[in-house]
């Protein structure tokens, strides 16, 4: 009986040391330095791992470091947030370049860890030193930049990340007959028939012009804001403002939320007309239409019939999203590695030793903020970091502005970059402590 019990206790105690097993150093280019060479804790639960690796990239053998900081994501006390670096020009959608240190000093969320550089971007021609950033840019539910439809990572609570590739379209109230209504203003009345505007204070007096709507839902001032000009095809199909936004991405489910009609007592009917003052429950919006047109005689008619108007929110699994930030390539998908260049990344970013940046969800559970980089400048090809990243234990990971753009920042360090002095930039990718 002993003996069955050391036999047992002997297996639990190897089941529990290959759960927590390296990756074997045959399985990736990494031939070398897979252990970390010094650990240290920087705040509680986050940790700065320094690996000095011996790397094989593409038949040549290169002396590089990893930086890895990581901590474990949904922890609550985590924040990631998109820097935007200097001041927005709305006009071409630039912003100003910056240095993430200089940043820190005045725009940075209070309790930052470390930052890394974030999305590629390209020089403003209308505003000399801005740059416009190539993916999606979101921060605080503003929409920055509206980006391509290429690879982004959207921030969720606690430090948490989805990645994809997220679009920003306008939201919709799905009205009868398969007509639509978009958002087309906020405290005022909207530019289109096809269109509604969203009020937010306590108490709404309906403008000249306007019909006022009470609904049991915050669902509307929740939605992203941006500004786009835009044609609904499924209202008016006519060019139009619209400043409300939600997040699809192809591979999520689609959602809408239901908002039911109220009756207040200062807008006993629930068609609250032009003149009219509403006091707004707690929990409700009021929503204000064009006086006659396709929205107002929409909304009347649902209002009429009880039914609940529906409106597009953000696909499944971004809900909770409040910043994204679009990068490339996607490095590694799945637990893959990207192994092909995509068409949307050119030889010089894919096929060159460059210092490389990337933000990473783990098999682990764990979240990353990592940068490699070797001596005078040198580094990795793209491919060989997102194999070295697999090997590591990444199940996703996403790639961002390399070469000299390359960076990782801690308040109180000096900047590490490939060539010891920090470039200007549009934006970066925050990872922030809260105690």
């Amino acid at each position: 009986m002993g003996r069955a019990r050391c036999i047992l206790a002997a297996t639990a105690v190897t089941a529990v040391m290959a759960a927590f097993a390296q990756p074997a150093l045959g399985s990736g280019p990494i031939t070398r330095g897979l252990r970390p060479a010094s650990t240290r804790t920087l705040k509680p639960g986050i940790t700065l791992s320094v690996y000095k690796m011996r790397v094989n990239d593409h038949g040549h053998s290169r002396s590089v470091k990893v930086w890895k900081i990581s901590w474990k994501a949904g922890n609550p006390h985590m924040r990631l947030d998109s820097g935007v670096l200097g001041a927005y020009n709305a006009d071409d959608r630039s912003v100003r370049l910056g240095r993430i240190s200089s940043w820190a000093g005045w725009g940075a969320p209070s309790g930052l860890v470390a930052a890394i550089n974030g999305d590629y971007f390209s020089d403003s021609w209308r505003h000399i030193g801005a740059g416009i950033p190539s993916g999606v840019l979101i921060h605080d539910r503003r929409v920055y930049s509206f980006g391509w439809g290429g690879p982004s990572a959207g921030f969720k609570p606690g430090g948490d990340i989805a990645m994809g590739r997220p679009q920003i379209v306008p939201a919709k109230f799905m009205l009868p007959g398969w007509k639509t209504a978009t958002l087309g203003a906020v405290g005022e009345l909207p530019a289109r028939a096809d269109q509604v505007a969203v009020f937010t204070t306590a108490r709404v007096n309906i403008p000249a012009g306007g019909t006022g709507f009470v609904l049991d839902s915050t669902a509307p001032e929740l939605l992203l804001r941006g500004s786009r000009t835009l044609a609904n095809r499924s209202g008016l199909n006519v060019s139009e403002p619209v400043v409300g936004f939600r997040i699809e991405e192809p591979s999520s489910a689609y959602r809408t939320v239901g908002m039911r009609f109220l009756a207040p007592p200062t807008c006993a009917s629930g068609v609250c007309p032009a003149g009219s003052q509403v006091a707004v429950p707690a929990g409700a919006t009021v929503l204000v239409t064009r006086a006659t047109g396709l929205a107002a005689d929409s909304l009347a008619a649902k209002l009429a019939a009880h039914g609940v108007l529906q409106l597009s929110v953000d696909d499944a699994g971004w809900e909770t999203v409040d910043d994204v930030m679009g990068g490339k390539p996607q490095l590694v998908a799945n637990g893959r590695a990207i192994s092909t260049r995509p068409t949307y990344v050119d030889p010089w970013q894919w096929s060159q030793p460059h210092w490389r940046p990337a933000l990473v969800r783990a098999a682990n559970g764990t979240a990353w903020l990592a940068v490699t980089g070797g001596a005078w400048g040198s580094g990795v090809w793209a491919d060989t970091w997102a194999r070295m990243l697999t090997q590591m234990g990444a199940q996703n990971a996403l790639g961002f502005d390399n070469n000299s753009s390359a960076e990782l920042y801690r308040p109180g360090t000096a900047p590490l970059t490939a060539f010891d002095w920090e470039r200007s930039i549009p934006s970066a990718v925050a990872l922030s402590y809260m105690p």
